[in-house]
């Protein structure tokens, strides 16, 4: 698989701070896409193979997330507070997630994005705190992670965008120490 080819790559021939790639580069969005040309099952299928989730997770990721593509968000979306410039968003409402992406977005990265959120929601106030704790000091130390911010400094705006960033692009290559901060992702 090609996480397995950057896993390698990254640890065989590069010394850490030669690393040039990230395991998971950002795709370009789709300005062709509509509601009536995507598929949203099979973008999620994409990313669940391609950021290698453990199959037993994958039925939560389907079925627990409401999850919904407009190519334009009705007045409740728009009424939360988000604009139709919003590419994607998650939330909670009424003890359910929910995640609305425009179809132009609909990729494995954003919903790798967007998922990230949904597991950082799984976690106990204590373990968000914990994950700062580990997670801060990596920002300025780990190579991958400071690739990442070298080329895309928008997971510096908050831990929480922080968390969604790493998984997005690193993936399984993040730092061991930060997995546990990815509940039913790894």
């Amino acid at each position: 698989m090609l996480n397995s080819f950057f896993e390698a790559f990254n640890k065989v021939l590069n010394a850490p701070d030669q690393i040039t790639i990230l395991p998971h580069p950002e795709e370009p969005m789709n300005s062709l896409a509509t509601l009536a040309n995507t598929n949203v099952m099979a973008t999620i299928i994409k990313w669940l193979s391609d950021w290698e989730v453990p199959t037993l997770y994958w039925n939560y990721w389907k079925t627990a997330i409401d999850m919904q593509v407009f190519d334009i968000y009705p007045s409740s979306i728009i009424g939360m507070g988000l604009n139709q410039d919003t590419p994607s968003a998650t939330w909670e409402a009424s003890g359910k997630r929910h995640l609305v992406i425009k179809p132009k977005w609909l990729n494995s990265g954003v919903i790798a994005h967007e998922q990230a959120h949904n597991s950082y929601a799984l976690l106990t106030p204590a373990q968000k705190t914990a994950f700062s704790a580990v997670y801060i000091p990596l920002k300025n130390t780990d190579p991958l992670i400071k690739l990442l911010y070298s080329k895309n400094a928008y997971g510096l705006t908050s831990d929480i965008e922080g968390h969604a960033e790493v998984y997005r692009y690193i993936g399984k290559l993040m730092p061991a120490q930060l997995t546990m901060y990815y509940p039913r992702l790894f």
